[in-house]
Order: structure tokens, then C-alpha cells, then sequence
């Protein structure tokens, strides 16, 4: 997962996406559970990005391996 280059630890890609698309997903979790579990923009705004983040980071793990 983590691999180190030049004394610096480095992750590949697809796993920063994944991690990034959980938290996207995570705050639109938050926002709509505050939101008296109505769907708002925002809430859809942060769906989208979580959704863009993970077909990413599905095709980073599919097509680069």
C-alpha cells in the first residue's frame, strides 16, 4: 500500500481516492442526518464528489494494477 521513495513514505493514488470518497461520503452522512434526514444541494453536492471520488479510485484499482 504505502511505499517509501526517498526517505518519504508514499501511497498510491487509488487508495488516497478511496479514502477521500469515504470521507465525502461521510459528510454527507453528517449533513443529512443534521438536516432532519431531508436531501438537500449540499447534500447532493457532497453524493456527487463521493461518487466521482470512488469511480475513480474503482478504475485506478481495476486498470493500473
Amino acid at each position: 500500500m504505502a511505499r517509501w521513495h526517498g526517505g518519504v513514505k508514499r501511497m498510491a493514488a487509488k487508495h488516497v481516492l478511496a479514502a477521500l470518497a469515504l470521507a465525502f461520503l461521510v459528510a454527507a452522512a453528517l449533513r443529512w442526518s443534521r438536516n432532519a434526514r431531508r436531501v438537500d444541494a449540499a447534500t447532493r453536492t457532497w453524493l456527487l464528489i463521493a461518487l466521482i471520488f470512488t469511480t475513480i479510485a474503482a478504475w485506478l484499482q481495476w486498470h493500473t494494477s
